[in-house]
Protein backbone atom coordinates (compact mmCIF):
# COMPACT_ATOMS: atom_id res chain seq x y z
CA UNK A 1 0.00 0.00 0.00
CA UNK A 2 1.49 3.63 -1.16
CA UNK A 3 1.59 6.33 0.79
CA UNK A 4 -1.62 8.07 -0.72
CA UNK A 5 -3.55 4.72 0.36
CA UNK A 6 -2.15 4.86 3.70
CA UNK A 7 -3.16 8.39 4.10
CA UNK A 8 -6.48 7.93 2.87
CA UNK A 9 -7.11 5.15 4.37
CA UNK A 10 -6.24 6.70 8.38
CA UNK A 11 -8.72 9.70 7.54
CA UNK A 12 -11.25 7.32 6.36
CA UNK A 13 -10.64 6.15 9.82
CA UNK A 14 -10.52 9.08 11.81
CA UNK A 15 -7.37 7.47 12.65
CA UNK A 16 -5.23 10.59 11.09
CA UNK A 17 -3.60 13.31 13.42
CA UNK A 18 -3.45 16.89 12.39
CA UNK A 19 -0.65 19.46 13.15
CA UNK A 20 -1.56 23.17 13.52
CA UNK A 21 1.84 25.12 13.43
CA UNK A 22 0.72 28.70 14.78
CA UNK A 23 -2.23 29.01 17.83
CA UNK A 24 -3.15 32.33 16.81
CA UNK A 25 -6.14 33.83 15.26
CA UNK A 26 -6.00 31.91 12.24
CA UNK A 27 -4.76 28.66 14.00
CA UNK A 28 -6.55 28.01 17.21
CA UNK A 29 -10.06 28.07 15.79
CA UNK A 30 -8.89 25.49 13.33
CA UNK A 31 -7.40 22.99 15.84
CA UNK A 32 -10.40 23.43 17.70
CA UNK A 33 -12.78 22.51 14.52
CA UNK A 34 -10.70 19.45 13.60
CA UNK A 35 -10.61 18.19 17.56
CA UNK A 36 -14.23 18.86 18.21
CA UNK A 37 -14.63 16.44 14.50
CA UNK A 38 -12.32 14.09 17.00
CA UNK A 39 -9.26 13.82 15.11
CA UNK A 40 -6.36 13.99 17.56
CA UNK A 41 -4.93 17.59 16.90
CA UNK A 42 -1.50 19.15 18.11
CA UNK A 43 -1.15 22.41 17.88
CA UNK A 44 2.89 24.14 17.75
CA UNK A 45 3.60 27.34 18.93
CA UNK A 46 7.02 28.58 19.99
CA UNK A 47 5.52 30.64 22.34
CA UNK A 48 5.17 28.38 25.73
CA UNK A 49 2.25 31.16 27.26
CA UNK A 50 0.17 30.15 24.64
CA UNK A 51 0.87 26.57 24.70
CA UNK A 52 0.59 26.62 28.52
CA UNK A 53 -2.78 28.23 28.27
CA UNK A 54 -4.19 25.85 25.73
CA UNK A 55 -3.11 22.59 27.60
CA UNK A 56 -5.32 24.33 30.90
CA UNK A 57 -8.29 24.52 28.97
CA UNK A 58 -7.58 28.84 28.81
CA UNK A 59 -9.05 30.41 25.94
CA UNK A 60 -7.21 33.25 24.58
CA UNK A 61 -9.13 33.61 21.55
CA UNK A 62 -12.75 35.58 21.57
CA UNK A 63 -14.09 33.80 18.54
CA UNK A 64 -13.83 30.48 20.45
CA UNK A 65 -16.46 29.65 23.20
CA UNK A 66 -14.09 28.57 26.44
CA UNK A 67 -16.26 26.06 26.98
CA UNK A 68 -15.61 24.11 23.62
CA UNK A 69 -11.79 24.55 24.13
CA UNK A 70 -11.82 23.47 27.36
CA UNK A 71 -13.84 20.60 26.36
CA UNK A 72 -11.31 19.10 23.32
CA UNK A 73 -8.51 19.77 25.99
CA UNK A 74 -10.16 17.79 28.81
CA UNK A 75 -10.92 14.82 25.86
CA UNK A 76 -7.64 14.61 24.74
CA UNK A 77 -8.36 15.59 21.46
CA UNK A 78 -6.25 19.24 21.62
CA UNK A 79 -2.55 19.28 22.76
CA UNK A 80 -0.21 22.08 22.44
CA UNK A 81 3.91 21.76 22.43
CA UNK A 82 6.70 23.80 21.58
CA UNK A 83 8.25 20.46 20.75
CA UNK A 84 8.81 20.81 16.88
CA UNK A 85 9.86 17.23 16.86
CA UNK A 86 6.33 16.01 17.54
CA UNK A 87 6.01 16.68 14.01
CA UNK A 88 6.97 13.34 13.46
CA UNK A 89 3.17 12.34 14.82
CA UNK A 90 1.58 13.80 12.67
CA UNK A 91 0.11 12.84 8.91
CA UNK A 92 -1.00 16.50 8.25
CA UNK A 93 0.64 19.69 9.17
CA UNK A 94 -1.12 22.87 8.56
CA UNK A 95 0.77 26.13 8.65
CA UNK A 96 -1.28 29.01 10.02
CA UNK A 97 1.69 31.65 10.90
CA UNK A 98 2.46 35.33 10.66
CA UNK A 99 3.49 36.91 7.10
CA UNK A 100 4.32 40.41 8.22
CA UNK A 101 6.26 42.91 6.30
CA UNK A 102 9.19 44.10 7.30
CA UNK A 103 10.17 48.38 7.73
CA UNK A 104 11.32 47.95 3.77
CA UNK A 105 7.52 46.99 3.15
CA UNK A 106 8.99 43.70 1.94
CA UNK A 107 7.23 40.32 2.81
CA UNK A 108 8.72 38.95 5.63
CA UNK A 109 8.79 35.37 5.01
CA UNK A 110 11.00 34.16 7.98
CA UNK A 111 8.06 32.68 9.77
CA UNK A 112 7.15 30.55 6.89
CA UNK A 113 11.09 29.75 6.47
CA UNK A 114 11.21 28.64 9.67
CA UNK A 115 8.14 26.18 9.72
CA UNK A 116 9.07 24.44 6.43
CA UNK A 117 12.74 23.78 7.87
CA UNK A 118 11.13 22.54 11.14
CA UNK A 119 8.83 20.23 9.01
CA UNK A 120 11.50 18.91 6.39
CA UNK A 121 13.60 18.34 9.95
CA UNK A 122 10.76 16.25 11.26
CA UNK A 123 7.99 14.82 9.11
CA UNK A 124 7.60 11.20 8.43
CA UNK A 125 7.15 10.17 4.58
CA UNK A 126 3.67 10.02 3.69
CA UNK A 127 2.56 13.86 5.29
CA UNK A 128 -0.04 16.58 4.11
CA UNK A 129 1.51 19.75 4.25
CA UNK A 130 -0.31 22.97 3.55
CA UNK A 131 -0.10 26.66 4.11
CA UNK A 132 -2.36 28.89 5.29
CA UNK A 133 -0.67 32.21 5.91
CA UNK A 134 -1.38 35.43 3.43
CA UNK A 135 1.95 35.43 0.86
CA UNK A 136 2.04 36.14 -2.63
CA UNK A 137 1.67 33.31 -5.54
CA UNK A 138 4.15 31.11 -5.93
CA UNK A 139 5.43 30.88 -2.65
CA UNK A 140 4.20 27.73 -1.92
CA UNK A 141 6.31 26.18 -5.28
CA UNK A 142 9.33 28.46 -5.00
CA UNK A 143 9.85 29.16 -1.53
CA UNK A 144 8.57 26.70 0.35
CA UNK A 145 8.94 23.07 -1.90
CA UNK A 146 12.59 23.39 -2.02
CA UNK A 147 13.03 23.81 2.03
CA UNK A 148 11.23 21.09 2.55
CA UNK A 149 12.35 18.72 0.22
CA UNK A 150 16.22 19.81 0.76
CA UNK A 151 15.63 19.18 4.81
CA UNK A 152 14.49 16.26 4.65
CA UNK A 153 15.48 14.12 1.90
CA UNK A 154 11.90 13.58 0.49
CA UNK A 155 10.52 13.87 -3.03
CA UNK A 156 7.29 15.96 -3.41
CA UNK A 157 4.61 13.62 -4.90
CA UNK A 158 5.70 10.58 -3.51
CA UNK A 159 6.83 11.05 0.29
CA UNK A 160 4.61 14.63 1.05
CA UNK A 161 2.12 16.69 -0.72
CA UNK A 162 1.82 20.36 -0.85
CA UNK A 163 -0.93 22.76 -1.23
CA UNK A 164 -1.63 26.18 -0.66
CA UNK A 165 -5.35 26.73 1.34
CA UNK A 166 -6.15 30.29 2.08
CA UNK A 167 -7.17 31.34 5.63
CA UNK A 168 -10.02 33.35 5.75
CA UNK A 169 -10.95 34.48 9.34
CA UNK A 170 -12.84 37.22 10.18
CA UNK A 171 -12.60 37.88 13.75
CA UNK A 172 -15.21 39.50 15.66
CA UNK A 173 -17.73 38.21 12.58
CA UNK A 174 -21.30 36.05 14.33
CA UNK A 175 -22.16 34.70 10.84
CA UNK A 176 -19.35 33.33 9.31
CA UNK A 177 -16.80 31.81 11.19
CA UNK A 178 -13.85 28.82 10.41
CA UNK A 179 -16.41 26.31 10.02
CA UNK A 180 -18.97 27.52 7.65
CA UNK A 181 -17.13 29.73 5.30
CA UNK A 182 -16.02 28.12 2.11
CA UNK A 183 -12.16 26.95 1.86
CA UNK A 184 -10.33 27.07 -0.99
CA UNK A 185 -7.52 24.43 -1.59
CA UNK A 186 -5.11 24.35 -4.29
CA UNK A 187 -2.45 21.49 -4.35
CA UNK A 188 0.43 20.36 -6.99
CA UNK A 189 -0.86 16.97 -7.40
CA UNK A 190 -4.00 15.21 -7.81
CA UNK A 191 -3.47 13.10 -5.14
CA UNK A 192 -2.50 15.97 -3.07
CA UNK A 193 -5.86 17.61 -3.73
CA UNK A 194 -7.52 14.41 -2.98
CA UNK A 195 -6.17 13.78 0.34
CA UNK A 196 -6.07 17.73 1.60
CA UNK A 197 -10.41 17.84 0.90
CA UNK A 198 -10.54 14.83 2.64
CA UNK A 199 -8.61 16.03 5.79
CA UNK A 200 -10.33 19.59 5.83
CA UNK A 201 -13.67 18.10 5.32
CA UNK A 202 -13.55 17.31 8.57
CA UNK A 203 -13.01 20.92 9.81
CA UNK A 204 -15.01 22.86 7.25
CA UNK A 205 -17.93 22.28 5.88
CA UNK A 206 -17.35 23.45 2.33
CA UNK A 207 -14.28 22.74 0.23
CA UNK A 208 -13.82 24.78 -3.05
CA UNK A 209 -10.43 22.98 -5.27
CA UNK A 210 -8.89 25.13 -7.67
CA UNK A 211 -5.89 23.88 -10.17
CA UNK A 212 -2.78 24.98 -8.44
CA UNK A 213 -1.60 26.45 -4.89
CA UNK A 214 -1.20 29.95 -7.32
CA UNK A 215 -4.38 30.26 -8.23
CA UNK A 216 -4.95 29.47 -4.53
CA UNK A 217 -2.49 32.36 -3.50
CA UNK A 218 -4.48 34.95 -5.89
CA UNK A 219 -7.91 34.16 -4.49
CA UNK A 220 -6.60 35.29 -0.87
CA UNK A 221 -4.89 38.50 -2.96
CA UNK A 222 -8.04 39.31 -4.71
CA UNK A 223 -10.00 39.06 -1.98
CA UNK A 224 -8.35 41.12 -0.01
CA UNK A 225 -7.11 43.82 -2.55
CA UNK A 226 -10.87 43.94 -3.68
CA UNK A 227 -11.47 45.42 -0.52
CA UNK A 228 -8.75 47.71 -0.19
CA UNK A 229 -9.29 49.37 -3.52
CA UNK A 230 -12.98 50.31 -2.64
CA UNK A 231 -11.93 51.21 1.34
CA UNK A 232 -9.48 53.37 -0.44
CA UNK A 233 -11.81 55.21 -3.25
CA UNK A 234 -14.84 55.83 -0.82
CA UNK A 235 -11.77 57.31 2.07
CA UNK A 236 -10.66 59.54 -0.78
CA UNK A 237 -13.99 61.00 -1.90
CA UNK A 238 -14.90 61.16 1.60
CA UNK A 239 -12.12 63.84 1.85
CA UNK A 240 -13.21 65.54 -1.30
CA UNK A 241 -17.21 65.61 0.12
CA UNK A 242 -16.12 66.49 3.57
CA UNK A 243 -13.71 69.40 1.52
CA UNK A 244 -17.42 70.25 -0.50
CA UNK A 245 -19.54 70.01 2.62
CA UNK A 246 -20.99 67.10 1.35
CA UNK A 247 -21.91 63.94 3.80
CA UNK A 248 -20.57 60.61 2.29
CA UNK A 249 -22.76 58.89 4.21
CA UNK A 250 -25.92 60.65 3.05
CA UNK A 251 -24.43 59.87 -0.37
CA UNK A 252 -23.78 55.87 0.43
CA UNK A 253 -27.00 55.22 1.75
CA UNK A 254 -28.70 56.77 -1.74
CA UNK A 255 -26.11 55.21 -3.64
CA UNK A 256 -27.26 51.84 -1.54
CA UNK A 257 -30.89 51.95 -3.36
CA UNK A 258 -29.81 51.35 -6.71
CA UNK A 259 -30.35 47.25 -6.25
CA UNK A 260 -27.79 46.40 -9.05
CA UNK A 261 -24.25 47.25 -10.21
CA UNK A 262 -23.17 49.12 -6.75
CA UNK A 263 -21.75 47.52 -3.26
CA UNK A 264 -21.65 50.23 -0.45
CA UNK A 265 -18.19 50.54 1.17
CA UNK A 266 -17.64 52.84 3.98
CA UNK A 267 -14.83 55.63 4.45
CA UNK A 268 -12.55 55.62 8.00
CA UNK A 269 -9.26 56.27 9.47
CA UNK A 270 -7.87 54.05 7.32
CA UNK A 271 -8.01 49.82 7.16
CA UNK A 272 -6.51 47.67 9.66
CA UNK A 273 -5.19 44.07 10.68
CA UNK A 274 -3.82 41.16 9.33
CA UNK A 275 -4.37 40.70 5.96
CA UNK A 276 -5.74 43.98 3.87
CA UNK A 277 -3.09 46.69 4.47
CA UNK A 278 0.02 44.11 3.61
CA UNK A 279 -1.59 42.29 0.68
CA UNK A 280 -0.71 45.05 -1.82
CA UNK A 281 3.13 44.84 -1.33
CA UNK A 282 3.09 41.04 -1.41
CA UNK A 283 1.35 41.56 -4.78
CA UNK A 284 4.06 44.62 -5.99
CA UNK A 285 6.90 42.27 -4.57
CA UNK A 286 5.97 39.62 -7.10
CA UNK A 287 4.84 41.63 -9.68
CA UNK A 288 8.20 43.04 -9.98
CA UNK A 289 9.63 40.14 -10.87
CA UNK A 290 7.50 39.96 -14.07
CA UNK A 291 8.44 43.41 -14.15
CA UNK A 292 4.72 44.86 -13.81
CA UNK A 293 3.35 47.60 -12.93
CA UNK A 294 0.28 47.93 -10.50
CA UNK A 295 -1.02 50.97 -10.63
CA UNK A 296 -4.07 50.87 -9.50
CA UNK A 297 -3.39 48.98 -6.53
CA UNK A 298 -0.16 50.82 -5.27
CA UNK A 299 -2.38 53.91 -5.61
CA UNK A 300 -5.14 52.23 -3.38
CA UNK A 301 -1.97 51.25 -0.87
CA UNK A 302 -0.95 54.62 -0.86
CA UNK A 303 -4.45 56.35 -0.17
CA UNK A 304 -4.95 54.09 2.56
CA UNK A 305 -0.93 54.94 4.26
CA UNK A 306 -2.43 58.38 4.16
CA UNK A 307 -5.67 57.95 6.13
CA UNK A 308 -4.20 58.37 9.41
CA UNK A 309 -1.93 61.92 8.56
CA UNK A 310 -5.33 63.14 6.99
CA UNK A 311 -7.44 62.25 10.29
CA UNK A 312 -4.25 64.08 12.10
CA UNK A 313 -5.53 67.20 10.16
CA UNK A 314 -8.97 66.78 10.86
CA UNK A 315 -8.03 66.66 14.69
CA UNK A 316 -5.44 69.96 14.29
CA UNK A 317 -8.90 71.56 12.77
CA UNK A 318 -11.45 70.63 14.84
CA UNK A 319 -9.01 71.84 17.46
CA UNK A 320 -7.51 75.28 15.71
CA UNK A 321 -11.85 76.27 15.28
CA UNK A 322 -11.85 76.06 19.27
CA UNK A 323 -9.22 78.24 19.53
CA UNK A 324 -6.65 75.01 20.46
CA UNK A 325 -3.29 73.76 19.15
CA UNK A 326 -2.77 70.24 19.10
CA UNK A 327 0.46 70.90 21.79
CA UNK A 328 -0.87 70.92 24.95
CA UNK A 329 -4.25 69.64 24.40
CA UNK A 330 -5.62 66.36 25.95
CA UNK A 331 -6.67 64.25 23.45
CA UNK A 332 -8.58 61.21 24.23
CA UNK A 333 -8.99 58.41 21.56
CA UNK A 334 -12.25 55.81 21.80
CA UNK A 335 -11.55 52.78 20.19
CA UNK A 336 -7.63 51.14 19.01
CA UNK A 337 -8.84 48.19 17.71
CA UNK A 338 -9.12 48.11 13.94
CA UNK A 339 -12.47 47.30 13.62
CA UNK A 340 -15.21 47.09 16.11
CA UNK A 341 -15.76 44.60 19.08
CA UNK A 342 -12.48 42.38 18.70
CA UNK A 343 -9.47 42.56 20.92
CA UNK A 344 -7.08 43.19 17.88
CA UNK A 345 -5.33 46.23 17.11
CA UNK A 346 -2.79 44.83 14.36
CA UNK A 347 -2.49 47.36 12.01
CA UNK A 348 -4.75 49.85 13.12
CA UNK A 349 -4.70 53.28 12.26
CA UNK A 350 -5.79 54.39 15.36
CA UNK A 351 -2.14 53.91 17.01
CA UNK A 352 -0.94 56.26 14.10
CA UNK A 353 -2.35 58.40 14.53
CA UNK A 354 -1.86 58.69 18.10
CA UNK A 355 2.12 58.37 17.01
CA UNK A 356 0.98 61.72 14.74
CA UNK A 357 -0.93 63.23 17.50
CA UNK A 358 1.94 62.82 20.01
CA UNK A 359 4.66 64.14 18.12
CA UNK A 360 2.87 67.06 17.89
CA UNK A 361 2.81 67.68 20.86
CA UNK A 362 -0.45 66.67 21.91
CA UNK A 363 -1.34 64.60 25.40
CA UNK A 364 -2.69 61.36 24.04
CA UNK A 365 -4.96 59.07 26.14
CA UNK A 366 -7.27 56.21 25.30
CA UNK A 367 -10.49 53.80 25.95
CA UNK A 368 -11.27 50.51 24.54
CA UNK A 369 -13.42 47.90 26.44
CA UNK A 370 -11.46 45.06 24.63
CA UNK A 371 -7.36 46.28 24.71
CA UNK A 372 -6.30 47.32 28.09
CA UNK A 373 -2.48 47.91 27.18
CA UNK A 374 -1.42 49.35 23.55
CA UNK A 375 2.26 49.76 22.61
CA UNK A 376 2.28 52.14 19.48
CA UNK A 377 5.28 51.93 16.74
CA UNK A 378 6.68 54.90 18.02
CA UNK A 379 6.96 53.30 21.19
CA UNK A 380 4.32 54.92 23.45
CA UNK A 381 2.52 52.41 26.03
CA UNK A 382 -0.44 53.52 27.13
CA UNK A 383 -3.27 52.05 29.53
CA UNK A 384 -7.00 52.16 28.62
CA UNK A 385 -8.74 54.95 30.97
CA UNK A 386 -11.93 54.67 32.18
CA UNK A 387 -14.90 55.95 30.01
CA UNK A 388 -16.75 58.54 32.42
CA UNK A 389 -17.27 62.03 32.62
CA UNK A 390 -14.40 63.05 34.03
CA UNK A 391 -11.94 61.38 31.34
CA UNK A 392 -14.72 62.71 29.01
CA UNK A 393 -14.96 65.72 30.16
CA UNK A 394 -10.80 66.58 31.01
CA UNK A 395 -10.22 66.07 27.34
CA UNK A 396 -9.75 68.99 24.97
CA UNK A 397 -11.31 66.61 21.97
CA UNK A 398 -12.76 63.44 21.83
CA UNK A 399 -11.39 61.31 19.01
CA UNK A 400 -13.91 58.52 17.87
CA UNK A 401 -11.31 55.82 16.02
CA UNK A 402 -13.60 52.51 16.77
CA UNK A 403 -16.80 52.00 16.57
CA UNK A 404 -17.66 49.53 19.41
CA UNK A 405 -21.28 48.95 20.33
CA UNK A 406 -20.40 49.65 23.47
CA UNK A 407 -19.88 52.94 23.01
CA UNK A 408 -22.59 54.77 24.66
CA UNK A 409 -22.96 57.80 21.77
CA UNK A 410 -25.49 60.04 24.19
CA UNK A 411 -23.29 59.95 27.12
CA UNK A 412 -20.05 60.74 25.09
CA UNK A 413 -21.91 63.81 23.09
CA UNK A 414 -23.11 64.77 26.95
CA UNK A 415 -20.19 64.96 28.43
CA UNK A 416 -17.37 65.83 25.71
CA UNK A 417 -16.47 69.55 24.46
CA UNK A 418 -15.33 68.20 21.21
CA UNK A 419 -15.56 65.32 19.14
CA UNK A 420 -14.15 64.22 16.08
CA UNK A 421 -15.97 61.41 15.05
CA UNK A 422 -14.19 59.08 12.30
CA UNK A 423 -16.58 55.88 12.14
CA UNK A 424 -19.99 57.92 11.53
CA UNK A 425 -21.50 57.18 14.77
CA UNK A 426 -23.20 60.85 15.15
CA UNK A 427 -25.54 61.29 12.97
CA UNK A 428 -25.25 64.96 12.32
CA UNK A 429 -22.02 67.33 12.54
CA UNK A 430 -22.12 70.73 14.22
CA UNK A 431 -20.04 73.42 16.09
CA UNK A 432 -18.68 70.64 18.67
CA UNK A 433 -18.58 67.64 16.24
CA UNK A 434 -16.97 67.27 13.13
CA UNK A 435 -17.04 64.09 11.04
CA UNK A 436 -14.65 62.05 8.46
Amino acid sequence: MDNTQQILKKIAANTETVGIIGLGYVGLPLAVNFAEAGVKTIGFDKNPTKVNSINQGNNYIDDIRDAVLKEVVDNVSLSATTDFSRMSECDALLICVPTPLDRFKKPDMSYIESACTEIGKHMKPGTFISLESTTYPTTTEDLMLPIIEQESGFKHGTDFWLAYSPERVDPGNKNFHTRNTPKVLGAMTAEGLEIGQAIYKKAIDQIHPVSSPRVAEMVKILENTYRLVNISLINELALLAGKMDINIWEVIEAAKTKPFGFQAFYPGPGIGGHCIPLDPFYLEHIAKQYNFDLSMIHAAGHINMRMPHYMYIKIATALNRHQKAVNGSKVFFLGVAYKPNINDERESPALEIIDTVAHKGGNVQYHDPFIPTIKTHGGITLNSLELSVQTLGDADVVVLTTNHSAFDVKFIQQHAKLIVDMRNMIEESSDKVYKL
